[in-house]
């Protein structure tokens, strides 16, 4: 019979397979994050990260749709929809100052993969090969959302 850490394993695999920030994980290391990853529900129009808030944690998308959006003048300008599983959002919680730079909200029902970026930074110095190959497609994954950002806040003050 199957421990409860197998299980767990095996399912933070599969789901983890599907994001791009994970594919190249040595399966060894799975154990390990499965002890360190928790997942998490958000109900359509629940707010997950709050713009300027203390950032603690990293989410993985496993469904649902997620609006990221900034705040400007009086409300709000959506940068960014993320639909697709495996996606990445609060990455604010491993880079300083550690403050999340946008609002996170579930735009319907929503499940996430969650870990503290406090835990993922320790996971990270402990398997330095797939940290360089993780903070290159975050590096990628955040001047991605700089463009957008700067290209949607050129059109609103145009």
């Amino acid at each position: 019979m199957r421990s409860l850490l197998e299980n767990k394993t095996s399912r933070l695999k599969k789901n983890l397979g599907n994001s791009p920030y994970f594919r190249e994980m040595p399966d060894k290391a799975f154990p390990e994050m499965a002890k360190l990853f928790g997942e998490t529900s958000f109900s359509k129009g629940s707010m997950i990260l709050k713009e300027d808030s203390r950032a603690r944690r990293l989410f993985i998308l496993l469904e649902g749709t997620v609006s990221l959006s900034l705040r400007r003048g009086g409300g709000d300008i959506v940068m960014e929809i993320i639909k697709k599983k495996g996606s990445l959002f609060g990455w604010s919680s491993l880079v300083p100052p550690k403050k999340y730079t946008a609002t996170a909200k579930a735009l319907e029902n929503t499940r996430a993969l969650t870990i503290q970026g406090k835990d993922m930074e320790l996971f990270l110095k402990r398997h330095p090969s797939f940290g360089l190959l993780f903070f290159q497609k975050l590096s990628s994954l955040i001047a991605t959302r700089l463009y957008h950002t700067r290209s949607l806040l050129a059109d609103t003050m145009a």
